[in-house]
């Protein structure tokens, strides 16, 4: 992990659960995907009802690790403290 990695708690990513800042988890990474709710395949529901938590599951079995580098990826933002409960 860089120097510049920004690095959040569960309670910070538990708070963005709205359509204006929309965050999830995902394999201990933080992703801002509130640009993305309205272009998921799957629509913004689904997205938005798992906002706020550790999604990992749910992501994994709908989607590829190719699908998490290709387009979650530019929209990463942190990675989950290490001392924080998922």
């Amino acid at each position: 992990m860089s120097s510049n990695t920004q690095v959040y708690s569960t309670k910070e990513v538990e708070t963005h659960t709205t359509e204006q800042s929309a965050w999830v988890i995902i394999e201990g990474n933080v992703y801002d995907v509130t640009d993305f709710l309205e272009d998921h395949p799957g629509g913004k529901e689904i997205l938005l009802s798992n906002c706020g938590k550790d999604s990992t599951e749910l992501f994994q079995e709908y989607h590829t690790k190719k699908i998490l580098a290709k387009t979650a990826e530019p929209m990463k933002i942190g990675v989950i403290a290490a001392d924080s409960k998922i």
